[in-house]
């Protein structure tokens, strides 16, 4: 089977955008033109690969996910054989998501230091070293923690950031003119945080998060993208929600209050594959501003579990059994 290169460039770059007009962009393309590549890629493996049956948000068929891993090695060895076809020096960055911290970091990193990076997104279902390890991105950010034992041979990490957590609510609720809210006092509370579109790493961090609090999150509905979730907090429609302390609030009357006693912090970690040279990874990190140590934690700050021994800010490589 002779397949063109540009199929499966079509169908990597769409998986990780998981939008016809974002990933059409990325690859200087008209929606139809990437329509008919995706349609003639189809035929030539004689399945269906994206399902369109929901116009507004597009994801891939059961073969598509099949069909995936195999596609993205292809352009990988492709990319090393004739680095001019590829991306021409150019890493890809997964942020996790466009609204989160880590895509002001990268924006910062081209903007003012000019540094080739391109932005991607993985699917709801994949952690950043499977990302990385299948040929999705170069780098990564997520949770150290959340990556499966042992460590996989190939990856490495930095913790770079810890993110305290707040809570969301509408200027006029009952705590919006505290100063801080002690966990304990979230006992028995109603939260509001739907899970349709969360990361992995998120929503393993949250479901321990609430257990420790002993909060009832309503995990239900969707988003409609970050503008619209702090809408529907601030109107009272949906119950409180929980925010990261680094992201800014969309709106003025919105009001975060930091949590305490202990402080929940997400632990951010920059993962790349192993073959980026150290160079490159330090440049990336310069460029970002996330060139001083992360603050580490102390005894009032919680993190799950699996988290608590990639809390050395300077490690890079796990402890031998991880």
């Amino acid at each position: 089977m002779d397949i063109d290169t540009g199929l499966l460039r079509a169908l990597v770059v769409l998986a990780e955008e998981l939008h016809f007009g974002r990933a059409a962009t990325r690859l200087g393309l008209s929606q139809q033109a990437l329509s008919k590549r995706i349609a003639r890629l189809e035929g030539e493996l004689g399945a269906v690969l994206v399902d369109r049956a929901d116009r507004r948000r597009i994801r891939l068929s059961a073969a598509g996910q099949d069909a995936l891993p195999a596609a993205r090695e292809v352009l990988t060895v492709l990319e090393r054989l004739d680095p001019a076809r590829g991306r021409a020096g150019r890493l890809r960055v997964d942020v996790m998501s466009t609204d989160l911290v880590t895509t002001t970091w990268v924006r910062r990193a081209t903007r003012a230091h000019g540094l080739p990076l391109d932005v991607v997104h993985r699917p709801v279902h994949t952690t950043a070293e499977h990302l990385l390890r299948s040929g999705g991105a170069d780098l990564a950010f997520g949770r150290s923690g959340a990556v499966p034992c042992p460590w996989p041979t190939g990856v490495r990490h930095r913790l770079v950031l810890l993110e305290p957590l707040a809570v969301l609510v509408p200027e006029h609720h009952r705590w919006a003119r505290l100063e801080e809210l002690p966990l304990g006092q979230l006992s028995g509370e109603h939260l509001w945080f739907p899970m349709a579109a969360a990361p992995l790493e998120w929503r393993s961090y949250a479901a321990e998060l609430c257990l420790l609090a002993d909060v009832e999150l309503d995990t239900t509905g969707s988003t409609f993208g970050f503008q619209q979730w702090a809408e529907d907090v601030i109107t009272g429609v949906c119950a409180p929600s929980l925010i990261g302390e680094a992201m800014r609030p969309p709106d003025p009357r919105t009001r975060t209050v930091p949590l305490v006693d202990p402080t929940p912090v997400f632990p951010w970690s920059l993962l790349w594959r192993e073959e980026l040279p150290a160079g490159t990874v330090s440049a990336v990190l310069t460029g970002m501003g996330l060139t001083a140590p992360a603050p580490r934690a102390g005894s009032g700050v919680w993190v799950p579990d699996a988290d608590r021994e990639f809390l050395d800010p300077g490690r890079t490589t796990p402890r031998d059994g991880r």
